[in-house]
């Protein structure tokens, strides 16, 4: 049917209807940032943030002296002095005085809400800085220092590719990127084989294995895990379990943490936390910076670096598929 002759219809009331807006922002980015979370805090007093490792001698079966022997004494070594720089993160929203005081949905002052939103995806962006391979950069006047992330911290109980490695450093900052190997496929024996480096290295195992979404459903069918079965209550429905939280390994439990910053990445990280610290050499700030026009200007910064104190404690598996 058609519309009777001069029939006045929502067409033609366009200009009069309000808008309908919810007044709401839905945002479903992900904010969580598990491995600086679970990392401890901790302050630096310097650029360079440095401290000292050490190690025992391996164990000597045959540690014996004869009765009333005199002795050359023993070879002694000191400890490692180890650093990394700091990397200062910044966020620098910038809100027109007319942006701030339009009546707008969802939101009062838009600068208020900028930072929040922009001290948020800071954070992202540690965690993501500590999960990277990025060597620690020493900055200058015209380069921004930068700290080194778990891929070059960690060298002991690696697994590469053919042709990959992890530069080991016993002084300094760790400078010097990952060479990377072969790509492979992430299988249960590298799992198996970084978790036996780490007992023997360090006599515990890293608590955490951190992975991307991918390798987290190539986890789900490795044979060790843990937990597959579900208690269902009387009144409840039966749930179908398809993943594993937890690997049961020769030498413990390890809790496995799918990370979306790793979406893509080649590396599965074994870590422990009690090992891992963000040093701050300044906290986060936010200071109004001085007007130059109509505008409003905030500079959001937070100054620090990672420490692993004990990189034994922690492992890598890198050079994978992604």
């Amino acid at each position: 049917m058609a519309q009777p002759t001069n029939a006045f219809d929502r067409y033609d009331v366009n200009t009069s209807v309000r808008e309908d807006l919810i007044d709401k922002i839905y945002n479903v980015s992900p904010e969580e940032v598990p491995v600086s979370t679970g990392f401890g805090r901790g302050t630096a007093t310097n650029t360079l943030h440095e401290w000292q490792r050490d190690a025992l001698a391996a164990a000597n079966k045959d540690n014996a002296i004869i009765d009333g022997d005199d002795f050359v004494g023993d070879v002694l070594t000191g400890t490692e002095r180890v650093g990394n720089y700091c990397q200062i993160f910044a966020a620098k929203p910038l809100v027109t005085r007319r942006a701030n005081i339009v009546k707008k949905a969802g939101q009062g002052k838009s600068m208020a809400y900028q930072k929040a939103k922009r001290i948020k995806e800071m954070k992202r962006d540690i965690e993501a800085a500590v999960l990277s391979n990025n060597p620690a950069v020493a900055g200058s006047s015209s380069v921004a220092s930068k700290l080194g992330g778990l891929g070059v911290l960690v060298y002991t109980n690696t697994s590469h590719g053919a042709g990959g490695s992890t530069t080991a450093h016993t002084s300094g900052a760790p400078t010097v990127a990952p060479v990377a190997g072969t790509p492979r496929a992430f299988t249960e024996t590298l799992l198996k084989d970084v978790v036996q480096l780490a007992y023997t290295n360090s006599g515990a195992i890293p608590r955490q294995v951190v992975m991307s979404p991918n390798h987290k459903k190539l986890f789900s069918a490795f044979v060790g895990i843990a937990v597959n079965r579900y208690q269902v209550a009387k009144k409840e429905q039966g749930h179908i379990i398809g993943g594993a939280d937890v690997y049961m390994s020769d030498f413990g439990e390890l809790e496995i943490v799918p990370h979306y910053i790793l979406a893509g990445a080649t590396n599965v990280w074994l870590i422990n936390p009690e090992h891992g610290e963000l040093s701050f050499l300044d906290g986060f700030r936010s200071e109004e910076m001085g007007k130059t026009g109509d505008s409003e200007k905030v500079l959001v910064t937070a100054d620090l670096t990672l420490t692993v104190d004990a990189e034994k404690a922690m492992g890598k598996i890198a050079d994978l598929t992604a």
